[in-house]
């Protein structure tokens, strides 16, 4: 996706949701912030909703949503940052997005240091999600000159949609790994342009089926389906958009 001279990503995510077991204490967020403010200098926090459920001897005794505060650190530009919450990290780039050699590089500092100042037993889940803004000029767009993936009206449907949105999962590596594919249509930013969002989110299925050691071994793969699949889903009439200057 970053081989475009415009490319169309306005977020990218890489997630990791460590396993029960994994050690978290209270000073993690603190004591990595220490280890990375040369990169992420900026801290600020986000209220974020959790459930909270305690159990006892008959099962669970309470389930209650609270709202908790979780660590942001920023690089310079604001559109780096990492987010830390209970047994999860997650690493973002906004708009613009460099190249992946660029969000790997961060992927790798952020997971590395955390490594180093827990013992990562395990995921519950890693996931790496790129959101694309896609803006077409005009109004009346014919969706099949620029994807290969949206929805089929039959001849017996109107053929004017307003709005749709269309999504397919799909299994990799013998359905230890989902691909999550979505294309909806979104609010343009230019006149005269038809706006739309397509999604792909990589995401690790089932539990504790990656070693630590390979995490950013699993990041790399998925990856390498991500932009298959993206380039997969758009027509080279689609590229040349992206290609153009400004």
């Amino acid at each position: 996706m970053s081989r475009y001279r415009n490319p169309p990503i306005v977020e990218a995510a890489c997630e990791f949701r460590f396993s029960a077991d994994t050690p978290w204490e209270q000073d993690l967020p603190e004591r990595f912030y220490d280890a990375v403010k040369e990169w992420f200098p900026i801290r600020e926090s986000r209220k974020e909703q959790a459930i909270r459920i305690k159990t006892g001897s008959e099962g669970i005794a309470e389930n209650r949503l609270e709202k908790i505060e979780v660590p942001v650190f920023m690089a310079g530009d604001r559109k780096t940052l990492v987010q830390i919450g209970p047994r999860r990290l997650s690493i973002h780039r906004l708009k613009p997005y460099r190249s992946w050699e660029d969000f790997r590089t961060t992927i790798n500092l952020a997971y590395s240091t955390i490594a180093s100042l827990t013992n990562v037993t395990g995921f519950d889940r890693i996931g790496l999600l790129y959101v694309d803004k896609i803006e077409i000029p005009g109004n009346d767009v014919r969706l099949a000159d620029y994807f290969t993936f949206y929805p089929h009206c039959g001849e017996g449907l109107p053929g004017d949609v307003m709005n749709f949105m269309v999504g397919c999962d799909f299994s990799y590596n013998g359905h230890r790994d989902i691909c999550r594919l979505s294309l909806t249509r979104a609010m343009p930013e230019r006149q005269n342009t038809s706006a739309y969002l397509l999604t792909t989110d990589y995401f690790l299925a089932r539990r504790n089926t990656v070693e630590p050691k390979n995490a950013l071994v699993w990041v790399e793969v998925a990856h390498t389906a991500v932009t298959a699949l993206f380039e997969g889903c758009v027509t080279g009439k689609l590229e040349k958009i992206f290609n153009q200057d400004g």
